[in-house]
């Protein structure tokens, strides 16, 4: 199978007011316009949180999965350091039943890679000093092994207290679930100071976890670094992959793994950006610049932050 480290499977984020959400320098991607959260509920909840508030996330993201299941859908995360030589990564996945598309950027000098996979296996682009390489994989993966957002949800919220509030957008009930305080353990690297983490998903009646946001500042010998993740979900049952016009340029030849200075066996990624070996994601190629932000609940261009 094919092993392309991206750079950041998990979702870390954190202002320096813990009773904030992500705000617009770290979460270029947000879900709604303001939302307001209504009174809080505790007696009605999302799958997977407790009456005394503390998230299950075995049974959020069994109910998250199973809402997926079967369905088209587009996912986008984005992670970044907030400065301008930092690691930074855009990668957006779209998914039917039959094929899956992967586009991502990464880092400042853009280096690009885009997947095509259907039933023949999977098409390869990488474009690198505006040099393009193209491979054929006769092993890609399956969507799911380029994709983290349960893996985000176990590192940011599992066991974790979260206050619950409700949005409604567009006629839709959302749960708002908020944590802050104290980072998860996986939040690093070691030896480095974290304040300010705060994490925030809008969850569906059916536990589907729309959008997850993370933020926090990271300390490392007196430099403080800004480090922001979010993940959306948008067009469910509506997600159409279509092959790229590049796929001509293809050798049709098996390559069981293209070369790739990331490569990590069995890899996932902390919240800190770093690989971590024997984890659970196991394919995440590079990919090319995703397109123009939208309000994921609504599809409408917006630049303003889901505050918390």
């Amino acid at each position: 199978m094919v092993v392309l480290l991206a750079g950041c499977s998990a979702v870390p984020f954190g202002s320096d007011d813990p009773r904030t959400g992500p705000t617009d320098t770290v979460t270029p991607v947000p879900v709604t316009d303001d939302p307001t959260p209504t009174r809080t509920l505790p007696d009605d909840r999302p799958p997977g949180v407790l009456a005394n508030g503390t998230v299950d996330a075995d049974a959020l993201t069994r109910a998250h999965a199973a809402h997926l299941d079967n369905r088209t859908y587009t996912w986008r995360v984005r992670y970044d350091t907030g400065v301008a030589d930092g690691d930074r990564l855009v990668r957006r996945l779209v998914v039917d039943r039959e094929a899956f598309t992967l586009s991502q950027v990464r880092g400042e000098a853009g280096r690009n890679v885009s997947l095509y996979v259907n039933a023949t296996g999977g098409y390869l682009r990488v474009i690198e000093a505006r040099q393009p390489r193209y491979e054929f994989l006769s092993l890609p993966g399956r969507a799911e092994d380029y994709h983290f957002a349960t893996a985000s949800v176990r590192q940011l919220l599992d066991e974790r207290r979260v206050s619950v509030s409700t949005v409604e957008r567009r006629g839709r009930t959302y749960y708002r679930l908020y944590a802050a305080g104290d980072p998860p353990a996986s939040v690093g690297p070691a030896g480095a100071t974290i304040t300010g983490f705060s994490a925030t998903a809008y969850v569906t009646p059916e536990g589907f976890v729309r959008s997850l946001a993370a933020e926090y500042v990271r300390i490392v010998d007196g430099d403080r670094t800004r480090v922001a993740m979010r993940f959306d979900y948008s067009r469910l049952g509506e997600s159409n992959p279509t092959p790229p016009d590049w796929l001509g340029e293809v050798p049709l030849r098996s390559t069981p793994a293209p070369a790739d200075p990331d490569a990590t066996p069995n890899g996932t990624v902390r919240l800190d950006g770093t690989a971590t070996p024997n984890g659970t994601v196991t394919a995440t190629p590079d990919g090319t610049a995703a397109p123009t932000p939208t309000d994921e609940l609504d599809g409408s261009p917006t630049a303003t932050a889901a505050g918390g």
